[in-house]
């Protein structure tokens, strides 16, 4: 039973036995007075005792039991503080051990993550030291290649004149050789024949000489074509080992400036550099002047000159600066050297140099001297394995650039940049085109509502002079007693003029008088004759018309 009802049931207890003798009480007083129905009450009484006694046993077995129990109960709650401190330890313990395998977990990640990357990066690294040594061996061998066909086609010019030569030669000797002959010809011929004969024969020596002169000629032609058509053979031969010679050359100069400007001074590095960024602006779809400006010079607030390499506009008035005179000295030694030892001393020195040209750039404040509101300078490395070998020797370096305000850009990432403010602008500029043409679209819309107005009022005005017009026409011709008819009828009647009205309008006006009645024609017959009396009568005849 539970502990809440062992003293709700003790006091019902101890209520029943104080009835009980509060029964028996009063059995004994009404004993004397009662006869047998008292006793019957008695025994009622004294069995509703016996019952009570026995319900008071229950309840007393029940209470102990309920006593035992809560003692149990008492021991178990003096238990629960320690239970409780316990499984509050065990929590503890156990949020303890997940937060803890949570951290493990997360730096197993992280730790495979960075073993990932730097595989990555080891691997890329590789594969560009690779693609380097190719491309040496590349230009090296093609170098070679160009030297071993400029050396053959030197071969083939020197034969090529050889021959020339040697067929000079022959048709030197073949021209010599003939003249001879042709002298020992005509020698014996005039030996022959003699000299009474030389003009009656002229035509036979004509006619035997022809041929030969002309084989010669053909053949000098064919000798002269030859050696015309072996210049051009020469000059043609000449210009491509030209054309191979100054591009082996520019091969040559290529490799070398490109191992110049690793090698060579910070000057000609940035330079290069400054090329290669140049070629990425060009290729990026920005227009220099426009989108772009180049080695513009700011003031900053201390007074101090600096130079940035580029300034790339934004629209709203905003600017990146990016800087392009990394060194990569330290780089190529990383590169081309040939021990491990070697390799990791110059990529340590190469993160050291951009770790230095970092300071400087977060220091120089480009971004205050060039009015930009961003507040950080773009690094550009012109080489993506510079960058890589720099990140695989220290991972913290972008975090260490972020906190210069400085960002890190290769030609790659630089393109993507450059590409998307290139689509910002073109963004921009089919805005300003949208504002212009909603601007010149409401003051064309103005024009129209103007004009349309205009022209309603033209409409009004026009229906108006066709009415004053129709009115007249029908004065003039159309109309009964029309001025046409009238003067028509002053003509019949004798008066002299030496021009007459057009037909149409006779016509007209006959065909209107013919309509009429004959009182509207004795009427203008009156008019007519009121006319020849008094000439202001018209006058006051179309003003009563008028009115």
């Amino acid at each position: 039973m539970p502990a809440d009802l062992v003293f709700p049931l003790a006091a019902a207890l101890a209520g029943a036995l104080v009835a009980g003798l509060v029964v028996l009480l009063l059995a004994r007083r009404l004993l004397g007075a009662g006869a047998g129905a008292e006793r019957e009450r008695l025994q009622a009484a004294e069995a509703e005792l016996a019952e009570q006694r026995a319900a008071r046993a229950e309840l007393e077995r029940q209470l102990a039991e309920e006593g035992r129990r809560l003692a149990g109960l008492e021991v178990t709650a003096a238990r629960v503080p320690e239970l409780e401190r316990q499984l509050t330890e065990r929590a503890t313990v156990l949020e303890s051990t997940r937060e803890q395998r949570a951290d493990v977990e997360r730096d197993l990640a992280t730790a495979r993550s960075a073993l990932q990357e730097r595989g990555e990066q080891a691997e890329e690294l590789r594969r560009a030291q690779g693609e380097l040594k190719a491309a040496l061996e590349a230009a090296r061998a093609t170098a070679g290649e160009q030297a071993s066909r400029i050396a053959a086609l030197q071969e083939t010019l020197d034969q090529e004149r050889r021959q020339s030569a040697e067929k000079l030669k022959l048709l030197a000797d073949t021209r010599e050789t003939m003249t001879k002959e042709f002298k020992l010809l005509a020698d014996e011929v005039m030996k022959t024949h003699g000299t009474s004969f030389a003009q009656q024969n002229k035509d036979q020596v004509e006619g035997l000489l022809k041929p030969l002169r002309d084989r010669l000629q053909e053949f000098q032609q064919g000798l002269q074509s030859a050696h015309t058509e072996s210049a051009k053979e020469r000059a043609t031969l000449a210009e491509q080992i030209k054309q191979l010679s100054d591009h082996s050359a520019r091969m040559s100069s290529e490799t070398q400036n490109l191992t110049r400007a690793l090698k060579g001074k910070a000057q000609t590095q940035g330079a290069w550099g400054e090329m290669i960024l140049s070629t990425i602006l060009e290729r990026s779809g920005l227009r220099e002047g426009e989108e772009y400006t180049t080695q513009d010079s700011h003031t900053t607030e201390e007074g101090q000159r600096v130079r940035s390499d580029v300034l790339v506009n934004l629209p709203g008035g905003q600017r990146i600066v990016i800087d392009s005179k990394v060194s990569l000295t330290a780089f190529e030694e990383c590169v081309n050297a040939e021990e491990e030892t070697g390799r990791a001393a110059a990529a340590l020195r190469h993160v050291t140099s951009m770790r230095g040209h970092i300071r400087t750039l977060g220091s120089k404040d480009y971004h205050l001297a060039a009015g930009s509101e961003l507040d950080y300078v773009i690094m550009f490395v012109p080489i993506e394995g510079a960058l890589a070998i720099a990140l695989e020797q220290d991972p913290a370096l972008t975090a260490f650039a972020a906190d210069s305000n400085v960002a890190i850009a290769t030609p790659t990432t630089l393109m993507v940049a450059l590409r998307t403010v290139a689509n910002v602008w073109q963004v921009e500029r089919r805005n300003r085109n949208a504002e212009q043409i909603a601007s010149r679209a409401g003051r064309l819309y103005d024009k129209f509502v103007g004009f349309a107005k205009d022209m309603e009022s033209l409409g009004t005005r026009l229906d108006g002079a066709r009415q004053c017009y129709d009115q007249a026409m029908g004065k003039l011709s159309t109309g009964n007693g029309n001025l046409v008819r009238q003067v028509e009828q002053l003509k019949q009647l004798g008066a002299k003029a030496s021009k007459a009205l057009p037909a149409t309008l006779k016509e007209e006006a006959a065909a209107d008088d013919e309509g009429g009645t004959e009182d509207e024609g004795e009427a203008q017959r009156s008019d007519i004759g009121q006319l020849l009396v008094d000439p202001d009568a018209s006058e006051r005849h179309d003003q009563e018309d008028v009115s």
